[in-house]
């Protein structure tokens, strides 16, 4: 169960940077000639949100588990160089739990002077992190098992001036010695604008 908790709390931290809702002035053929020169400087982000939906299957049980989180407040900002990024700033955040059918709502959570930095590269419109957006602690979990490389992928207005970043993406865990099958989806998708 420990790591159950543990890979929905990384999946939905590893998702933070999201937005639902928010209209997208993309070109997508401006995507295959996106740089990471078109990257480098300063994007405050707008607002995010993740949907997180988890299936966990054992000796013939199933249990399910559907998580929303979405900003209520952004004060945070990520700076590319053409090579690495470092964030900064705070954000709060509401989540929408429903574990077999039975909802669990929360209060919004605030996380202050969070900061958090590491490489990254393109390659179209998909770019690979090697690094954090974010530093975290809960519950005493230590934030290296959010480091580590990433994929997403990201567009840039026609203009140049809105950044978003989305990421769909499932895993399935199975445990070779309890049968135990975790599958994980995770939908994504964060708005910035430039500084």
């Amino acid at each position: 169960m420990k790591k159950f908790l543990g890979l929905l709390s990384l999946f939905a931290l590893l998702t933070a940077f999201t937005c639902e809702n928010e209209p997208l002035d993309t070109d997508l053929s401006n995507a295959s000639t996106t740089t990471n020169l078109d990257l480098v400087g300063a994007w405050d982000l707008q607002e995010f949100s993740v949907t997180l939906n988890s299936s966990t299957s054992f000796e013939g049980q199933t249990f399910s588990s559907d998580i929303d989180i979405a900003s209520t407040e952004v004060d945070y900002v990520v700076e590319f160089t053409q090579s690495s990024f470092v964030t900064n700033g705070s954000y709060s955040y509401s989540t929408n739990v429903v574990f077999d059918g039975e909802t669990i709502s929360s209060e919004p959570q605030s996380l202050e002077n969070v900061t958090g930095n590491g490489t990254y590269s393109t390659s179209g419109d998909e770019m690979t992190v090697d690094g954090s957006f974010f530093e975290f602690e809960f519950d005493g979990m230590d934030n290296s098992v959010l480091q580590g490389e990433q994929t997403a992928n990201f567009e840039i207005s026609n203009d140049g001036q809105t950044l978003t970043f989305t990421q769909i993406e499932t895993v399935t865990e199975t445990d070779g010695m309890t049968g135990t099958e975790i599958v994980n989806s995770v939908n994504s998708i964060s708005v910035w604008s430039r500084q």
